[in-house]
């Protein structure tokens, strides 16, 4: 009786470190919040230095609507109705204060707890990074709903790497970010 129970703990461990390190190790997250469509219109605020605003241009056209099935525009004044309010600030708080930039949903969809309306990205000028591009490219991912990206499609050797590594120097989104979106969207 005791050799039974011996084995079926086994087992039951075995099984349960299967479990746990099947999971791919290349894949991004994806949400928990997302966009509410395939169209993400941009405001920049007159705060952005030159190179963000460049950044974010260029990551909007080129590593976004060009590659994806997302279509984006921008607008020349603020309203509601703008996707991306993009803008630099020199007070970032807690640990904002070490950041390069961040995005945040500031307003859901109307009974929808992943599905985001309106949200900021904020530069931060304390903090400046060498490359507005990739920072802007994994900013902008964010907002379409990708997470952090890890594993293979992000490795510095691959021809598959992504702007949505921790710290990007990459200016594109990875075949599998693409997936995520179109998928989505």
């Amino acid at each position: 009786m005791r050799h039974g129970i011996r084995v079926l703990a086994a087992l039951g461990a075995t099984a349960a470190a299967l479990t746990l390190t099947a999971q791919p190790a290349s894949a991004n997250s994806f949400g928990p919040l997302f966009a509410d469509n395939k169209a993400h219109s941009f405001f920049y605020d007159d705060d952005l230095s030159s190179k963000q605003r460049s950044g974010m241009d260029w990551a909007r056209k080129k590593s976004l609507a060009g590659p994806t099935d997302m279509t984006t525009s921008v607008n020349r004044s603020y309203n509601k109705q703008v996707d991306v309010w993009s803008y630099a600030t020199w007070n970032p708080t807690g640990d904002q204060k070490k950041w390069y930039a961040w995005t945040t949903c500031v307003k859901r969809v109307s009974g929808s707890s992943k599905k985001c309306d309106q949200f900021t990205i904020v530069f931060n000028n304390k903090v400046p990074h060498s490359n507005y591009k990739s920072l802007s490219c994994h900013e902008i991912g964010h907002s379409v709903g990708l997470g952090h990206a890890s594993g293979k499609n992000s490795s510095y050797t691959s021809a598959n790497r992504s702007c949505m590594r921790g710290n990007p120097d990459h200016n594109y989104y990875s075949k599998h970010d693409k997936k995520h979106i179109n998928g989505r969207y």
